[in-house]
């Protein structure tokens, strides 16, 4: 099958089109590409060329998001990690964005928010302990037992394992009442 350059051209102008109201996955592209008639050989040839020139880059497309997920709302990485599969982020990529985001925390140690981004255990919990706080104000006013429950099941529905959810929340009720068995 012979590939037109009109139609690349076309497929470009459109993909970049595209790429100038947000930024957008490869995958994401090729749907949208897809959706507006583009044969998948004619739409590979223009994004190769936008991808060659910088202007598709999954792996800082899978930084930025993931930046800007935990700067709104602190979830399990995991979680966030299935939203940029959905959007058509190959493993591969996931993987160095997070490598890149790991290696900027460790760079910035004196950043309080450098933690948060770590994809260790370290930044799990430190995510789930920041999830905490505004659920322990939120149930300051309930019976400390019942505050532990719905703040554990709250981080649960954020995607945090079971492991973590514990340990976070056993170390931020510590910090707020320091040996109190009652809430252990």
């Amino acid at each position: 099958m012979d590939i037109d350059a009109a139609g690349i051209e076309r497929a470009r102008e459109a993909a970049l089109r595209l790429l100038e109201r947000s930024r957008k996955t490869r995958r994401e592209l090729e749907r949208r590409l897809a959706a507006k008639g583009f044969d998948g050989p004619t739409a590979a040839v223009a994004l190769d060329r936008l991808q060659r020139v910088g202007l598709i880059d999954d792996v800082e497309y899978a930084r930025a998001f993931v930046r800007g997920k935990m700067a709104r709302r602190a979830v399990a990485l995991r979680v966030v990690e299935g939203q940029l599969a959905a959007r058509g982020v190959s493993a591969a990529d996931r993987t160095a964005a997070l490598a890149a985001l790991d290696m900027e925390a460790a760079r910035a140690p004196d950043d309080p928010e450098a933690g948060l981004r770590r994809t260790g255990g370290a930044g799990e919990r430190a995510r789930a302990e920041q999830a905490l706080a505004p659920l322990l104000r939120r149930y300051r006013e309930l019976d400390p037992r019942e505050a532990r429950g719905k703040a554990y099941a709250a981080l649960l529905r954020r995607g945090f394992d079971h492991a973590t959810v514990r340990e976070a929340v056993a170390a931020v009720l510590d910090r707020i009442h320091p040996g109190d068995p009652e809430i252990q």
